[in-house]
């Protein structure tokens, strides 16, 4: 079952980000729909972080912009669920990101910093949204 996620990441990663949101959209499921979201995530900023190394800021940008998608989506299907056990493991997921995305803002040079910073800000509000899950009773 992980192969199978690993692999339609894998491919969805050279999809545009509308399409693999409509995919995400697909599953009826909201937890299965929240890990592949999750998933999807890791992949942009992978991603991301290999187009910043090379100098291709735009589609690093453009990277970033859709794990931020992708992981709004895990949020909304986390609400779905009704139930504050399913949102730790998301939580310590955007924590992870937030710690390499603290890494890749090191590694920018300041004046191609723009779009990371604005998605840091957005990630520290995804991770607002899933501790307040985790929180809830």
């Amino acid at each position: 079952m992980i192969r199978v996620i690993l692999l339609s990441v894998a491919l969805s990663a050279a999809l545009p980000a509308q399409s693999f949101i409509s995919e995400l959209k697909a599953e009826p499921n909201p937890v299965r729909r929240a890990e592949k979201a999750l998933a999807y995530a890791d992949n942009a900023f992978a991603s991301a972080h290999e187009f910043y190394d090379h100098g291709n800021v735009p589609k690093g940008d453009e990277l970033l912009d859709n794990m931020t998608a992708a992981l709004r989506e895990c949020v909304q299907s986390l609400r779905a669920t009704h139930k504050p056990g399913v949102y730790k493991k998301a939580e310590l997921n955007v924590a992870m990101l937030q710690r390499r995305m603290q890494g890749l803002l090191d590694d920018i040079d300041v004046q191609n910093r723009g779009w990371a910073d604005y998605t840091n800000r957005k990630l520290e509000e995804i991770h607002d949204a899933l501790l307040n899950g985790v929180m809830r009773k």
